[in-house]
Formats: C-alpha cells, sequence, structure tokens
C-alpha cells in the first residue's frame, strides 16, 4: 500500500483552519483509496468529551501500536502538542493538562527517533511554540528531508479576491468583476472589525465565503454571477451602509444621511461600533486623499496603503467631496465627540447626529 506523499510527517499551522481542514479531507480521500478507513485516527487535545488518559492512550496507540485493520495508518493530531495549556480557572486542570501535553510530547520524541514508514502524520496547530522540545526536533527532520512544515494563512484584500475567484472558477463557475468587489467586500466585512486585541484590522471568514459561493452558484445555475445575484442573496454587512452613509455625507446630502443614521441605529447596530467605523473611514480617507494630492494613482494607493481595492475605490470617489483640511477638521470631530461620549457629556446617538448633520 501507498501513501499519498512521501512525507510522512507534516505540521500546518496558522490562522486559516479552513484550508487545513480541507487539506485534511483530501488526504483522507488518498488514503481511503490505499487504505483502510478504519486506519484513520484523529486526536484533537482540546477534545472536551474525551478525558487527558484517553487521550494520552489514543496517542500511544496511534503511533507505537499495531493497527490490526491494516499495515498503514493516518494519524491527525490536532491543537496544544506544540503551544502551551490553555488557561484555565482552576489552577490544578492547567497543571494537570501540562503534566499530559508534556507526556503527549515525549511519545511523538519517541516516535521521531523509532519512525514507522506505514505511518504519515499530521500535526494541526493554530500557533507555535518555538522553544518546545517537539517543535526544534521536527524542525530538524525537515532539514534532513524527513518532515514538512506549511503555513496556511487567511488571505487578505486583493489575496481574498482572487481566492473567491478561484473556488468559483474550481466549482466551474464565473463572476463579474463587479459583483467580485461586492462579494469580497461584503464577506471581507468590508471596513474593518475590532480583533481580540482591540485592533481594528480586516477580518475574513473563509468558512462562511464558501458557503456563500454554494449559494450563490446554486441559484446562478452556470450563468455568471451578476453584482445583482450578489445583492439579492448576500445580507450586506453594516459596513456597506458606513460606505452608504458616508457617500451621502461626502455629496452634502443631509437628510439622506441622517434618514440612513437612523436606519442603521433602529436596526440595532451600536451607536459606538458606528463612530468607531466612521473614524476609521474617515482616516482611510485623509491617507487617500493626501496620496491623490501627490498624483499617486489607485493601484499605488492599495499598494502603500494594503486597503481593500474596493475600499480605495470608494474612498477616492469620497474624497472628491472633501478638501484634505476639511477631511482633518472632521477627523478631529469625531475625536472630540468620541471623548465626549466616553465622558458621559453627551448621549452617543445625538453625538452621531450632530456630526453627520455638521459633516453633510
Amino acid at each position: 500500500m501507498t501513501i499519498s506523499n512521501t512525507k510522512n510527517i507534516n505540521l500546518y499551522f496558522g490562522d486559516d483552519d479552513f484550508s487545513m481542514a480541507e487539506e485534511m479531507k483530501k488526504e483522507k480521500v488518498l488514503f481511503g483509496k490505499s487504505g483502510d478507513q478504519m486506519s484513520v485516527i484523529e486526536i484533537d487535545w482540546q477534545n472536551q468529551s474525551l478525558s487527558q488518559s484517553e487521550k494520552m492512550s489514543k496517542l500511544q496507540d496511534a503511533l507505537m501500536g499495531a493497527s490490526l485493520f491494516s499495515s498503514d495508518k493516518l494519524v491527525i493530531i490536532k491543537n496544544s502538542l506544540f503551544s502551551g495549556p490553555k488557561k484555565r480557572k482552576d489552577k490544578s486542570d492547567k497543571e494537570d493538562e501540562k503534566n499530559v501535553t508534556d507526556a503527549g510530547s515525549e511519545i511523538i520524541l519517541k516516535y521521531f527517533q523509532n519512525k514507522q514508514e506505514g505511518i504519515k502524520i499530521f500535526f494541526i496547530e493554530e500557533s507555535l511554540d518555538k522553544r518546545k522540545k517537539v517543535y526544534k526536533e521536527l524542525v530538524k527532520l525537515e532539514k534532513i528531508g524527513d518532515a514538512m512544515m506549511k503555513e496556511f494563512i487567511v488571505p487578505a484584500n486583493a489575496a481574498f479576491d482572487n481566492w473567491i475567484k478561484k473556488r468559483i472558477e474550481k466549482k466551474s463557475g464565473r463572476i463579474s468583476r463587479e459583483a467580485l468587489n461586492i462579494f469580497s467586500i461584503t464577506l471581507g466585512k468590508g471596513l474593518a472589525q475590532k480583533d481580540k486585541n482591540g485592533k481594528m484590522s480586516q477580518s475574513y471568514n473563509l468558512w462562511e465565503t464558501a458557503s456563500e459561493i454554494e449559494k450563490l452558484l446554486s441559484y446562478c445555475e452556470g450563468r455568471e454571477i451578476k453584482k445583482e445575484d450578489v445583492s439579492l442573496l448576500i445580507k450586506s454587512k453594516v459596513d456597506m451602509s458606513i460606505f452608504n452613509l458616508i457617500d451621502s455625507m461626502s455629496s452634502k446630502n443631509k437628510s439622506k444621511a441622517t434618514l440612513l443614521l437612523n436606519q442603521q441605529i433602529e436596526e440595532g447596530i451600536n451607536e459606538n461600533y458606528i463612530l468607531t467605523m466612521f473614524v476609521y473611514q474617515f482616516r482611510n480617507l485623509i491617507r487617500v486623499k493626501s496620496l491623490l494630492n501627490q498624483g499617486i494613482s489607485s493601484g499605488e494607493i492599495t499598494s502603500e496603503t494594503k486597503m481593500h481595492p474596493y475600499v480605495v475605490q470608494k474612498s477616492i470617489e469620497q474624497c472628491q467631496g472633501f478638501e484634505i483640511e476639511h477631511l482633518k477638521k472632521i477627523y478631529q470631530k469625531l475625536y472630540d465627540a468620541d471623548l465626549a461620549i466616553k465622558s458621559g457629556k453627551i448621549k452617543p446617538r445625538l453625538a452621531l447626529e450632530l456630526l453627520v448633520v455638521s459633516v453633510s
């Protein structure tokens, strides 16, 4: 029996869990063609339905025990053998997990010294602790060609567009450039989201994106996906409404801007979130306007700012209604409004309404 590739020890890591999951599906299919599915062993170190001793026993059997069904085995080990123990309220639980993780590492290190040709291992990790002995030994194995390490990073900005386009084409579909822009910016959550550290960054969810692609392909039944299809089937995120609101402000349409603001608030969008998005986008407008004033092209602006091409396109359009000094004054107003809200001097909704009227 032949295992699917020459590297029998593999480490996949990174924040793109979707692509890693797809790679594992392929490996299982390939293994199923040559091996017994009973010999596919998966161990998730964060699976709460298994006790720590059960995980240890399963790991020991996977790497050291002989299979009753096949001479070959596909072993998938997920989470935490290359990272530190997760934070827990109970210190004893944390210490127990560390002890078991260390013991698991010892089993793996022992296996590295006595590898079996018929066993193919995949370690799946979100993050790595490069101080760990297991990691260091794996680096040594990679250097001599006995292992492979591969990082999976969620694509962002233009790379996200390319990912969508390729996935649609892979499924024998087509999408127009305009539809791709709208689809990408919507599922990329448009302007930004706050990450776990409170920093503004674009957020991309490949699981959601893949699901929405299937919805569009099914609806279009072989024809090219148009922007109207995206608008009909894909629920617009708040960021798209922010674009529309700022469009109205830049065209000095006070009544429409006020209407759009009130619609968002009535739909349950948090006022502080709207203000945060205002700050983020007007900061973008200042950057884009400054570069435009220097004669920089839209393509160069995208490269310089690392912003999504659609965000750059919309920002350039919105910049036409503002001079750079006006944008800086608006940004100061946003800062003052944020300070006034946090100090309790003004209600968030009133602050936003005054901002929209004064800017429009």
